[in-house]
């Protein structure tokens, strides 16, 4: 696999800003995004609460998620082309007006199935260009030899969304209601436009200029072509963004059988004890990278995803709390490892002047294949693997051993 590509220019400073600059950038992300959590958390209750409907549940976390998939990769040229800063502002101003709207129907008793979907995707849309701005802002405000701690940054921000954030919903939500929690995602989303308006970042080098003659579509189409054609030239980058996308679709599918899997041999309590494991596995590996500052080159990539699939192979071994619990610890354990590094390595490989373009169409693949997996696990797993793994099939014969049995 190729790595050594040419080191990208950076910014046109003199040199980057102080680490505590990105650290506040850090700060006043972390605590937009553990918001988003809260409002998340609390718009799913509301949505199950009043319909009672585990389809219509679903379609919460499909609107959340899936505009950013397809939207972020038109959304690249914008952030190479105009200033990160006031493009991050735009991200958090369209996300909290979007919220806004959502806790005045709600408050008006005037919030209906469709109008609350249609919110979420726009929110969504609008927080989709924050990946790759924050992305090519910390190349920016970050020294070459700090951007795996400032990466390692980055995922301990997404491991306390992930462990803080539902045990403050659990606590919150009896207390303030749903109304609460948006008002809190608002102040939240108001203190990242604090800080942005506040902090001053290096000017990005130049890039070319958009064709004059493209509509706005086509323009965003020919800016994630540009960031496709880029990461399809690059052998090395090419097979990082095969690896990545391969590594988020097993993880979609053990977030889909992880529930059904546990709840099999065992209950509730032990499965919450399970989950649990898995989020203090990803808060150690973050911290972790905090106190290591993490590998540069791409075979500790190579070397976490295997150690990856080791722990997935010791989860599914036996139908053992303390071997799920295991995995689910060591799985989690290895992804902001592996996230960080692999971060760092395109940060160094693509030019500052592409960043924008080339983290968005990354992004997208990799996070694509998580809807992906939520809609394929179901199938594969009871018209697939189940009947190949009946007692007295070949296949049972051979892995039940290893893999929980058969039947």
């Amino acid at each position: 696999m190729r790595t050594s590509l040419p080191q990208p220019p950076r910014g046109s400073d003199s040199g980057p800003p102080p680490f505590s600059r990105f650290v506040l950038l850090w700060l006043g992300q972390t605590v937009s995004g553990m918001g988003s959590h809260l409002n998340g958390f609390g718009l799913s209750v509301w949505m199950y609460e009043h319909t009672r409907s585990t389809s219509l549940y679903s379609l919460i976390a499909l609107a959340a998620f899936a505009p950013g998939v397809l939207v972020a990769p038109l959304l690249g040229g914008v952030v190479d082309r105009h200033d990160l800063r006031k493009v991050m502002m735009l991200g958090h101003a369209g996300g909290a007006v979007c919220t806004v709207l959502i806790a005045l129907l709600l408050g008006l008793d005037r919030l209906s199935v469709g109008a609350l979907l249609t919110l979420v995707a726009a929110g969504a849309a609008f927080n989709s260009v924050q990946r790759p701005a924050f992305t090519k802002a910390t190349t920016l405000m970050v020294g070459p030899e700090q951007l795996p701690r400032a990466n390692g940054l980055m995922q301990l921000g997404l491991a306390l969304g992930y462990i803080v954030a539902p045990l403050l919903s659990g606590v919150l939500l009896p207390l303030i209601g749903v109304t609460g929690l948006l008002i809190i995602d608002v102040l939240a989303a108001a203190l990242s436009l604090a800080v942005l308006q506040a902090l001053r970042m290096p000017a990005a080098p130049p890039t070319e200029a958009a064709p004059v003659k493209a509509s706005l579509g086509g323009r965003a189409l020919q800016d994630a072509a540009v960031g496709w054609r880029y990461i399809r030239e690059r052998p090395g980058l090419l097979g990082l963004q095969v690896l990545l996308t391969l590594m988020s679709f097993n993880l979609g599918i053990l977030q889909v059988l992880v529930t059904p899997l546990v709840m099999s041999f065992t209950d509730v309590r032990t499965l919450g004890a399970v989950m649990t494991a898995g989020g203090v596995g990803m808060l150690a590996g973050s911290l972790l990278l905090l106190a290591w500052g993490g590998a540069r080159g791409v075979w500790t990539v190579l070397g976490f995803v295997l150690l990856q699939g080791l722990f997935m192979g010791l989860g599914a071994s036996r139908a053992s709390a303390w071997g799920v619990g295991a995995g689910a610890f060591g799985v989690l354990f290895t992804v902001p490892v592996i996230m960080s590094c692999n971060q760092t390595l395109w940060q160094r490989k693509v030019p500052t002047g592409l960043q924008g373009r080339v983290f968005a169409v990354h992004a997208a693949l990799s996070g694509g294949a998580i809807p992906a997996a939520y809609l394929l696990s179901g199938p594969l797993a009871d018209h697939v693997f189940e009947p190949m793994m009946t007692v007295g099939s070949p296949l049972a014969a051979m892995l039940g051993p290893w893999v929980g049995g058969t039947g």
